[in-house]
């Protein structure tokens, strides 16, 4: 005589036929194509043949494999800079060392009542390719070996994204320099909370208080002086009186963008990249 089922297995028969149940909707679900809200279904592993539940078919990777965020590259602080760069950890040092100030505008050595430059230096490419090649603002100059490195970040720039680079700032003489420093003390600047190096700005800030009285073409001869005397004891109180130094705009690239500037002067080499924050661009410098 057959033996009647107990009351646990009884139960336990009733309580998988809504499991079942909930595993063959989901089946359905997943050949209709609505697999998205499955993931969050409580439902049991009957082990279907050929339906694999999402999200069980691998373990979980470990919390440090997940991949890196794609995001725009940190921005330097002002005190303690971190190089985003490809080069020596000594050529970085001394990058970090100097200070990267931006040109006045034309506007604002006008408000200084700074004469006008009677000449503006030119970038000196390399051969010129089509489409057009890297655009450089009025006054900066690049030499020749530094602009044709340029020139090949910027072809491979375009490459990776279509556009072109800006160049906001070159390789400064003293004179240049100190035509931007007067321009920022007339404007009412304090070079002492903009320039690191505090005893060196305090040099030139002496020329400047000294021949205040003077015009101003006088007052820049003898800041530039002093500027010129500081690069002759190898003291430079811009990063731009190093040869070789070029800044890039960067505020209007976009994160893919900036991480395509990376890459491509990375494939040139030679180049030191900092990223700068205050005010934002890229400092390069060129071996």
């Amino acid at each position: 005589m057959p033996t009647l089922p107990t009351r646990p297995t009884t139960a336990r028969k009733s309580a998988l036929k809504p499991r079942r149940l909930g595993a063959v909707a989901a089946a359905l679900l997943c050949a209709a194509g609505c697999t998205e809200k499955l993931e969050s279904v409580d439902l049991p592993d009957i082990g279907l043949p050929g339906f694999d539940l999402p999200g069980t078919s691998a373990p979980a990777a470990p919390a440090s494999a997940a991949p890196r965020a794609e995001d725009a590259p940190r921005a330097a602080g002002a005190q303690g800079a971190a190089p985003r760069a490809q080069g020596a950890p000594r050529a970085a040092a001394q990058a970090a060392e100097l200070e990267c100030d931006e040109l006045p505008s034309a506007e604002e050595e006008r408000r200084a009542k700074l004469p006008p430059l009677t000449a503006l230096g030119k970038a000196a490419r390399a051969a010129p390719w089509s489409p057009p090649p890297y655009q450089v603002l009025p006054g900066v100059t690049l030499p020749a070996n530094i602009a044709a490195k340029i020139e090949q970040i910027d072809r491979g720039y375009a490459r990776r994204t279509r556009e072109h680079l800006v160049i906001t700032s070159g390789t400064r003489d003293a004179n240049r320099q100190a035509r931007a420093m007067f321009t920022k003390m007339r404007l009412g600047e304090d070079i002492l909370q903009l320039y690191r190096n505090k005893a060196a700005a305090l040099e030139i800030k002496k020329a400047y208080q000294a021949n205040a009285r003077k015009p101003p073409e006088q007052v820049v001869a003898a800041m530039e002086a002093v500027i010129q005397d500081q690069i002759d004891r190898g003291i430079y109180i811009s990063a731009h009186l190093r040869r070789g130094a070029v800044d890039v705009r960067n505020r209007t690239m976009s994160p893919k963008e900036k991480r395509a500037f990376l890459e491509s002067a990375a494939e040139v080499g030679g180049v030191l990249v900092i990223d700068e924050s205050t005010p934002p661009h890229y400092h390069l410098q060129i071996d």
